[in-house]
């Protein structure tokens, strides 16, 4: 397929804000794929549409071109001065589009720019995979030499690319492809399109939750049917997709699990999803990345300590004091992250395995079990040791005892307790957050009762002590409806003066010249950034407000708690979390 025809989508998509026309769309798109069996870059146009090359579960590497680099390349494409685009760069903001504006006065008013314009020179020459092919080069491409290596290889796609193509080229180049369509909404388009059947979209989401790869089930299912989708279970070596926690007045807990009900020590540490088959051992992280080299000692840990040949299992891996006895802040466990030195860390940051949950034995599947069939069976077969243990868990009837409960894991250094559903349809919901899992981490009473997570979208320069530095960030919260981040509110508080410089070099990155597409922000940063860091915060209380007019509530005393590396952008707090906290508190 040319690239142009997914350009013109990405065109189309962009054009409408309605998430029913954008379904429309990919469902009369995916419709004339299957009719015409076009299938050969399918997973590819799965993956370019949701804004990345290859799914999660794949690793690659990023791209890694530098705006600068881009804008270099434009110009020798062009034979605009780099000034110039820089120029328009700020009036729009966007990269792409600027491309696209520039290519198009140049081929449309040659005398304006001095230039040649040949005939056939906007023809359609790029295909999808010559593309992909180009970009993986870029991507690998390391050492001595290599930003020449890459500005080549996007000179030679840029002069094969139309004012649109080159649009959308630079924007998945710079990773801000962003065409307002969420994955859910392309499941949407795909059982329409493929199907014919809108309920299909429940069967390939649960899936997708099953298997994080949109690009291999759109694959199967073009050419094996929904059939063979249904047939998809957890795998050993394949994440899935978490099961998340809602939240709720501590009050009405009960009603919704439901009683008796199970609370567990909720840890402050890094989740993690254990795939064992023999000596073999992964771990994933929540966001589906392998992270197995950070923690060689958690997989010895399994190996000498899970007593089955192949499993899958979940827990929370958790910093420790030298003696085991206590267990220390997130923080702490961060310095685990690194990838060198690594057998240093260990020693300095020894941890401990909590292990909460089974999802498969053997080759024997238990999603589908209720919750105290897999607790049981994790049970029997985790040896625990100062290394290595079950989460605390207990059985709850009233109120009452979930407060007990929760004051215990408090005070013992937790974040606070999960309350877990034992009905017989407490099964494990990959991906999805329901009422079987409620968290409580605070009780009402001055504070808010739950922690927020946002990401940083821009920063404001400091005064006085903090004068050249940025001393606050205004944060966003996700929306999954349109795929943007929501301004929520400005944190200056709770920072440190290491921390401020440390994040501000940390920024620099993500900095653009202009508030980014998916962002919806009236307030005014002195710098924007791409809305890629992850960070906690707590406040007092949820209020409506004018200021932040895209979302319509802020936190009053917002204070910045720490880093969450671990999530991923669209992992932060939604929209609709924070209005049921609003309506909770």
């Amino acid at each position: 397929m040319k690239f142009k025809t997914l350009a013109v989508l990405f065109s189309d998509l962009e054009a409408t804000p309605k998430r029913l026309e954008m379904i429309d769309i990919l469902s009369l798109f995916f419709g004339d794929i299957k009719e015409n069996k076009d299938l050969k870059d399918l997973d590819k146009i799965i993956y370019l549409l949701q804004g990345q090359l290859v799914s999660n579960i794949k690793q690659f590497p990023k791209i890694g071109l530098a705006e600068k680099m881009i804008i270099e390349a434009l110009s020798l494409h062009s034979g605009i001065e780099k000034k110039k685009i820089k120029e328009v760069l700020i009036k729009i903001g966007d990269i792409g589009a600027t491309a696209e504006l520039i290519l198009t006065k140049k081929k449309k008013q040659k005398s304006l720019f001095d230039f040649e314009d040949k005939p056939g020179k906007y023809e359609s020459l790029l295909e999808i995979s010559e593309l992909y092919s180009a970009l993986q080069k870029i991507a690998l491409s390391e050492g001595a030499g290599s930003q020449d290596v890459k500005l080549g290889i996007l000179r030679g796609l840029m002069s094969k690319s139309s004012p649109l193509e080159t649009k959308y080229l630079l924007r998945i180049i710079t990773s801000t492809l962003r065409v307002g369509v969420s994955t859910l909404t392309i499941i949407d388009g795909l059982a329409l399109g493929f199907t014919g059947v809108k309920k299909n979209r429940e069967c390939i989401e649960k899936a997708y939750n099953l298997h994080p790869d949109l690009g291999d089930i759109t694959r199967i299912l073009a050419e094996k049917g929904i059939e063979e989708v249904e047939k998809i279970d957890v795998s050993y070596g394949v994440p899935i997709r978490s099961m998340l926690a809602s939240r709720v007045p501590y009050g009405e807990i009960i009603e919704k699990t439901g009683s008796p009900l199970i609370a567990e020590y909720k840890l402050d540490g890094e989740r993690l999803q254990i795939h064992k088959q023999g000596d073999n051992v992964l771990l994933f992280s929540r966001r589906l990345l392998e992270i197995s080299e950070q923690y060689p000692d958690v997989c010895q840990i399994v190996r000498e300590n899970v007593r089955v040949n192949k499993a899958i299992i979940e827990g929370e891996i958790v910093a420790m004091d030298a003696f085991y006895e206590r267990m220390l802040p997130f923080q702490v466990l961060s310095k685990r992250r690194r990838k060198h030195d690594v057998e240093d860390v260990l020693k300095e940051v020894p941890v401990s395995l909590f292990l909460f949950d089974l999802l498969k034995i053997e080759d024997e599947s238990y999603i589908e079990k209720p919750f105290l069939e897999r607790r049981k069976k994790l049970e029997e077969i985790v040896k625990e040791r100062d290394e290595i243990h079950l989460v605390k868990s207990v059985l709850i009837n009233t109120t009452e005892e979930l407060l007990d409960i929760f004051n215990e894991a408090r005070k013992n250094g937790t974040e606070g307790i999960i309350a877990k559903s034992i009905k017989e349809d407490s099964t494990y919901q990959a991906g999805n957050r329901g009422f079987l899992w409620i968290k409580l981490k605070g009780l009402e009473g001055g504070k808010l009762s739950d922690t927020i997570d946002c990401v940083i979208i821009g920063g404001i320069y400091g005064r006085g002590r903090r004068k050249g530095v940025y001393s606050a960030y205004i944060l966003a919260v996700y929306d999954p409806e349109d795929d943007t981040f929501k301004a929520f509110t400005r944190v200056a508080s709770g920072w440190t003066d290491e921390i401020l410089e440390n994040l501000m070099k940390e920024m620099t990155q993500y900095e653009v010249d202009k508030k980014p597409n998916d962002v919806m922000c009236a307030d005014k940063p002195d710098q924007w950034f791409q809305p890629v860091v992850a960070i906690e915060i707590m406040g007092d209380e949820i209020t409506i407000s004018d200021k932040f007019p895209s979302l319509g509530f802020s936190l009053r005393f917002p204070v910045f708690l720490r880093f969450r590396p671990e999530k991923a952008q669209k992992d932060v707090t939604t929209v609709d979390e924070i209005k049921d906290l609003y309506k909770f508190q």
